[in-house]
């Protein structure tokens, strides 16, 4: 497994983020050519490079000493479905406030329909009924101009949030939490004793989950 070094996820995040930008202009000659399934599959892609800009942008600040941080790092790298959330990021980091929830629902729509979508509007299959699935069947001309706008908005709005933004430094409790599982997570929040150690925290004003958990495991044993 190559060694990833802050340099190089910069390096690497802007790379993708210049190629999410080639991939939505290819995509948009494809639409204009009435190519839909070709131009839903590439917009796609470009989704998932900004997804890709962005995971690397965010771990450009984590301790990639430590192993366990080093590896989900690349397991998220060669992740679709990570890299389709992740290009989300950016755009809902933008989002007015009051306008959250709204933004919020829509995305985790979107997320599932792009993850489903992407192996179909590319390559031929056979269905359970035996008939054979066709891309060009399959996507339908407004789903391709969608993603494609899709596609436009995520690129667009990460270029905003990387240019007036630095790769943060994460603290131990941010690196711990970002190498768990999600099993492992409510394995911890299930334990008895877990609610109220975070209450004890939040009345004392201290509201981070991240924080809580590394806290909890790396307390002394009674």
């Amino acid at each position: 497994m190559r060694e990833l070094s802050r340099e190089i996820l910069v390096k690497l995040s802007g790379a993708s983020l210049n190629n999410a930008a080639a991939l939505v202009e290819e995509a948009e000659a494809l639409l204009s050519g009435e190519h839909f399934a070709r131009a839903y599959f590439l917009a796609v892609a470009a989704i998932e490079e900004v997804g890709k800009s962005a995971l690397a942008f965010g771990a450009a600040g984590r301790n990639l000493a430590d192993r366990k941080v080093h590896k989900k790092t690349w397991n998220n790298l060669l992740d679709h479905k990570s890299k389709i959330i992740a290009a989300f990021g950016p755009s809902l980091s933008l989002t007015q406030r009051e306008n959250m929830k709204e933004a919020l629902d829509t995305s985790l729509e979107l997320m599932g329909s792009l993850r489903l979508g992407r192996e179909p509007s590319m390559y031929t299959g056979v269905l359970a009924d035996g008939s054979i699935q066709n891309p060009k069947d399959l996507v339908r001309p407004v789903a391709a101009r969608d993603t494609v706008h899709l596609a436009q908005h995520c690129l667009a709005r990460a270029k905003q949030h990387q240019a007036n933004n630095e790769p943060a430094s994460t603290t131990a409790a941010s690196d711990f939490f970002y190498t768990l599982s999600s099993s492992k997570i409510q394995e911890i929040m299930g334990q008895d004793e877990f609610s109220p150690f975070y209450l004890e925290r939040i009345n004392g004003g201290n509201v981070s989950l991240e924080e809580a958990i590394y806290a909890f495991v790396s307390r002394p044993a009674s």
